[in-house]
């Protein structure tokens, strides 16, 4: 901690929360780490994405803060918002207080927290709503990846663990994470009132406070990362995740245009690192097949991408 006016025992406090906090994260990734990845894991996309994938073997990982429902992480933040402003509401009045800063922090500072990048893949390669979301409104591809193959590729570099990189199949219950989120601010709540008495100047009893919130904070925004509203259950999302500091720009970050927006982005080899990866491609159900179909093969044989199956979607769908 910067401030070394802020009492040990204090200091101390904040540590024991830390760990707390981080065990209680750990207990759940535990169950989803234990989880098989499914077989094949699918990537919505349109016939341009199609063909630069295959072209250029990467993946891109986008900024979680530009994805199509940058409301997530805010809904997933949302539960402990409201649970320590209802357990405030009946505390001291510095909790109150505190409670008050931690909601603006929802409202306005979580991009400053750290830099979220994640690609997006579903355990279902023939979705009707992803059909319609993803891919060109039915009239693009799934592309059917091994999962284990393309995990490893991007979670380990020449066998050994990559710190920042992580997969995960994302859950779909809110009550799970509320409930997180209350055991995190039950282990926490009483460290707020610890300066009283204590005599603090406003500079280290500010500076305790706010380690104290961003503590809290970094707990769990981590932990809403594994959720997703109960809404989009049908999507079976299937998320690789690379976080990076927020102190450190992360490296060799690009920007694509996209309406009216920058959104930034990092870029995952997968054909290089995994070029067998690819199993099979999935032609969207409003695409014209022959065409579809055509295309999909001519792009595999100029990029000498082999042994992929080329399947068409069962569903009687009209693109509107």
């Amino acid at each position: 901690m910067e401030n070394t006016k802020i009492p040990q025992d204090m200091k101390d406090a904040l540590l024991k929360f830390d760990a707390a906090a981080e065990a209680i994260v750990k207990s759940f990734l535990d169950t989803v780490e234990s989880q098989e990845p499914p077989k094949i894991i699918y990537h919505y996309t349109n016939d341009v994405g199609l063909r630069g994938i295959l072209e250029s073997g990467q993946l891109w990982l986008s900024d979680i803060f530009n994805l199509n429902d940058p409301s997530e992480l805010s809904h997933g933040f949302s539960h402990a918002v409201n649970i320590l402003n209802d357990k405030a509401a009946e505390g001291p009045p510095e909790s109150q207080v505190f409670a008050k800063h931690f909601a603006a922090f929802h409202q306005g500072g979580m991009q400053g927290s750290a830099h979220y990048f994640v690609c997006s893949f579903s355990a279902d390669g023939n979705d009707l709503g992803q059909w319609r979301a993803y891919a060109d409104n039915g009239r693009g591809y799934a592309l059917g990846f091994d999962a284990k193959a393309l995990e490893d590729a991007f979670t380990k570099e020449n066998g050994v663990a990559i710190p920042n990189n992580c997969t995960f199949s994302v859950t779909y219950k809110d009550a799970v994470l509320a409930e997180i989120h209350r055991q995190m601010i039950e282990s926490m709540f009483e460290l707020i009132s610890l300066p009283r008495g204590k005599n603090l100047d406003s500079a280290s009893l500010n500076g305790y406070m706010k380690e104290l919130s961003v503590t809290l904070s970094v707990h769990v925004l981590r932990a809403a990362l594994f959720f997703k509203h109960e809404a989009y259950r049908n999507e079976s999302e299937y998320r690789f995740l690379q976080i990076h500091r927020a102190d450190v720009p992360p490296p060799e970050v690009r920007r694509r245009y996209r309406a009216y927006e920058l959104v930034k982005y990092r870029e995952f080899y997968w054909k290089r690192l995994q070029a067998g990866a690819l199993k099979q491609i999935v032609v969207g159900p409003a695409a014209d097949r022959t065409k579809a179909t055509r295309f999909a093969a001519d792009c595999l044989a100029a990029c000498n991408v082999e042994d992929v199956e080329v399947v068409c979607s069962d569903i009687p769908y009209r693109a509107v």
